[in-house]
């Protein structure tokens, strides 16, 4: 017996949602358990944002396979999605060969409080995301952006990731570490 996935299914709920998942989350946690939490939560969303973005790719770009869609099409592609969706405004760039960043300017997460400030939640999704569409390896992480109305998330393999976060616990900025990569 041959099984059809069903279409993908969004709820539309007010973004104050988000601060009281995040206030449920915390709870009597401890922040760094509640992060974890948070990412999980995001993760297991991602699998069903990515359906529906595939959905949307499939639909705004006909007879063009994931695999061989430009970039810039594809983040364009996603920005409005999250956008559509009330996520707030999501910019793509290349940093580095092997790192990426997301650049989310005002991000409902990073707007709803309730819990560790950043937006774990959205690392989690973003990580489901991109290792769907890399086939697994990808990791998230969010780093200081510069600016309180915007939130950036670096991408890349994990062991690339790592030595990023190395080099920024030690307190260097992300492009000179980027730069001895």
């Amino acid at each position: 017996m041959n099984s059809i996935a069903a279409p993908s299914r969004f709820l539309q709920v007010p973004a104050s949602l988000l601060a009281s998942v995040r206030t449920a989350v915390v709870g009597d946690r401890e922040p760094m358990e509640a992060v974890t939490v948070l990412r999980q939560l995001g993760y297991e969303l991602g699998e069903e944002v990515y359906a529906s973005l595939q959905e949307r790719v499939q639909r705004d770009f006909a007879g063009v396979s994931w695999a061989h869609l430009d970039p810039a099409e594809f983040w364009r592609a996603a920005a409005t999605f999250f956008s559509d969706r009330g996520w707030g405004t999501l910019e793509f760039r290349d940093l580095h060969p092997a790192v990426g960043a997301l650049e989310l300017a005002g991000w409902v997460e990073a707007e709803a409080g309730g819990g560790p400030r950043g937006s774990h939640l959205s690392t989690g999704l973003f990580t489901a995301l991109l290792e769907r569409l890399a086939g697994g390896g990808m990791a998230v992480m969010e780093v200081p952006s510069g600016t309180p109305d915007r939130t950036r998330l670096l991408f890349g393999r994990g062991d690339v990731l790592g030595q990023v976060y190395e080099g920024i616990r030690t307190g260097q900025p992300v492009e000179a570490v980027l730069a001895t990569l």
